[in-house]
């Protein structure tokens, strides 16, 4: 999904990090008080407001020194490399330029704020200034900021606009009640009142259709409100749910108009023919709903964060290989992670076993969907949208209604265990009275369904 691009630059110890975690109110970037700093590299921080998606990047500090990690010229390489990506793909939307608060402009501020122009090789972007340690000031923020303007002008600063904030906690010395929500919004007014808009005015919101699958229970539609940022789907755990149904959601969040296809995958590893029958039924609503939409552009499988079954591998076989042909980009949402003090760290025991095990996506999403655990639920909601954004770049899949369902009822048929459908035209009787389809529309799937017990019979 679409979202702005905020990159975060400045000399090294100023606080970049520091801001970003003030704007999260989470500590989501490690901060550090040594002058050398703690930023190596890129790092990218999903943030939501408002429904609209940010993303925030901290950048290596400049003028680390000789005992840095990271040298200048290192440092501006990958400044200007990032900026190079993002400007290819959707645009840099903001530099919060970061320095550290002193009475009297300096000159190595001036040598750090030419050495990020230079990197960012002309690209026309708004430049914000973010002055840190304004506990320090004994003057009014304004009053400082208007009387370093001609020395501003004279080295060359130029700014569309500034902030004059501190990152401490209320009850840090001086003790300050307030303190730091009035400084999370004063930077959030910053970026929002000047970053560059995402859409020409009056586009419509992009189409992004997906459809969101697994096993009943393991938290599908607390996804679906993790995207919507509200509650848009009832959430039941014991609900019991035919294979194969699915409940559509439609809703906008920013640039987005998502259609979500709640689906139930399979209960277990194979089913009778009795489920096979309704499964395929239910499966032909799914794909001329989503034929109907213009296809699909994503797909999300919520597994919960527990051991890989083979009804886990048989739902990613059935939609990812056997119902879009292996051509949808694939998301993996691991839910029910509220007791891991890092949710991120279940990903990083667990990667090598799901593809161990065949499971491979383009991304993934380690989240909660119990409100009830703020600090994780805004971090689960986060996770989600740098799933989405992520694969925002790709488009529909689609196919003939009648190609795309003979497949699929072919695939299927290798789940089935215990005995056969009914012949002729009981199975268009069946097909009638149980489907609710047409006797044209029947008939049509049933020699869909011979044709897959024909093929099976021949190996």
């Amino acid at each position: 999904m679409v979202a702005y691009n905020i990159v975060f630059a400045g000399e090294t110890g100023v606080g970049k990090s520091s801001l970003i975690n003030l704007l999260f109110d989470l500590e989501v970037s490690r901060t550090s008080n040594d002058i050398l700093g703690i930023t190596p590299g890129r790092k990218r921080f999903i943030a939501v407001q408002d429904s609209i998606v940010y993303r925030l990047w901290d950048t290596p500090g400049l003028n680390e020194g000789t005992e840095g990690s990271v040298s200048t010229c290192q440092a501006m390489k990958e400044l200007g490399s990032l900026f190079k990506e993002l400007e290819s793909a959707d645009g840099v939307h903001l530099l919060v330029f970061c320095f550290r608060f002193t009475k009297h402009l300096t000159a190595g501020l001036q040598r750090v704020y030419e050495s990020v122009i230079t990197s960012i090789h002309d690209i026309q972007v708004p430049i914000v200034a973010a002055a840190t340690h304004a506990d320090e000031m004994k003057q009014a923020p304004e009053n400082w900021w208007n009387g370093t303007e001609l020395q501003r002008k004279q080295e060359g600063l130029i700014f569309a606009d500034y902030a004059c904030v501190s990152t401490l906690e209320d009850e840090d010395y001086p003790p300050s009640p307030g303190r730091r929500g009035n400084a999370k919004s004063v930077m959030w007014q910053l970026i929002k009142g000047n970053t560059k808009p995402l859409l020409p005015c009056q586009s419509l919101p992009k189409e992004v259709n997906i459809i969101l699958f697994g096993k009943t229970g393991v938290g599908k539609s607390s996804v679906v409100n993790l995207i919507a940022g509200r509650p848009v789907a009832e959430v039941s755990p014991d609900a019991e749910v035919c294979t194969m149904s699915s409940t559509e959601y439609r809703f906008v969040v920013g640039a987005h108009d998502f259609r979500v296809w709640d689906t139930a995958g399979l209960e277990e590893p194979a089913f009778g023919v009795n489920a096979y029958f309704e499964a395929i039924l239910k499966a032909l609503q799914l794909i001329r709903r989503v034929a109907a939409a213009g296809g699909v552009n994503l797909l999300l499988f919520c597994m919960p964060g527990r051991r890989v079954t083979r009804t886990a591998q048989s739902n990613y076989r059935l939609f990812y290989e056997m119902l879009c042909e292996s051509k949808v980009p694939i998301g993996l949402v691991i839910t029910n992670l509220e007791r891991e003090k890092d949710m991120e760290n279940w990903w990083m025991r667990n990667e090598k076993a799901l593809y161990g095990f065949g499971i491979k996506s383009v991304g993934h999403a380690c989240v909660t969907g119990l409100p009830y655990h703020p600090e994780k639920y805004a971090l689960s909601r986060a996770a989600i949208y740098g799933l989405l954004t992520d694969c925002d770049q790709f488009g529909k899949y689609n196919m003939f209604l009648d190609d795309w369902f003979r497949r699929t009822v072919r695939n299927m048929g290798s789940l089935v265990t215990g005995g056969g459908l009914p012949k002729g035209e009981k199975l268009t009787q069946a097909l009638v009275t149980r489907g609710g389809l047409k006797e044209d529309d029947a008939r049509r799937l049933r020699r869909y369904l011979e044709e897959a017990e024909r093929d099976d019979t021949c190996f």
